[in-house]
């Protein structure tokens, strides 16, 4: 999906069923531009498929998961496929939406339920709870990889940038030894 293909190609053969993916009225059910294409309108938002030859009207109210029509054969993908597209108004948008859901492992981290108060029975909220409390590990573990990558960077650069003293009268600096002495062998 995105500028130049606006909507999402699903694999599909020609001849299987396409549902509704929501409720709604069909706001077209036709040939356009020598492709089968069934709109749907679904309040704000119409969605649109094909190649599909369709199996409702104009005007007809749909049910979501409803049959609309079949898959027809066409060169639209490489691959037999239906082409699936949700629009809002005249804005394209990405229908995978509809149907994805955003899938976050959040690490298991245990607290302390405060402990009921001895007057009161233990009811299923005051009771020590052994759920986990869950926090948004994808915020922490990028601002952690961000913080170090930003050290690694000012590291190297200070490296880099930074201008050797020399050392103390009577030390020996090793470093530059050897690199002299690379450079002896080398002649």
């Amino acid at each position: 999906w995105g500028p130049g293909h606006r909507g999402v190609d699903l694999a599909a053969r020609p001849g299987l069923p396409v549902y509704a993916s929501a409720s709604g009225t069909v706001s077209y059910a036709g040939r356009f531009a020598g492709r089968g294409v069934i709109a749907i309108t679904h309040g704000a938002l119409r969605t649109t498929y094909l190649p599909v030859q369709p199996s409702v009207r104009k005007g007809h109210t749909v049910q979501a998961g409803s049959p609309i029509g079949t898959v027809e054969p066409s060169t639209h993908c490489t691959a037999p496929c239906l082409h699936w597209g949700l629009l809002r108004g005249d804005t394209y948008l990405d229908p995978l939406h509809l149907v994805q859901q955003e899938v976050r492992l959040l690490p298991l981290w245990r607290t302390e339920a405060p402990a009921p108060s001895p007057s009161a029975p233990a009811t299923p909220e005051t009771a020590p709870s052994t759920e986990p409390d869950l926090r948004d590990a994808t915020t922490a573990g990028g601002g952690a990889l961000a913080g170090m990558l930003l050290t690694f960077i000012a590291t190297f650069l200070l490296r880099r940038t930074r201008t050797r003293r020399p050392p103390p009268p009577g030390v020996i600096d090793l470093a530059q030894e050897r690199r002299e002495r690379r450079l002896r062998r080398a002649r």
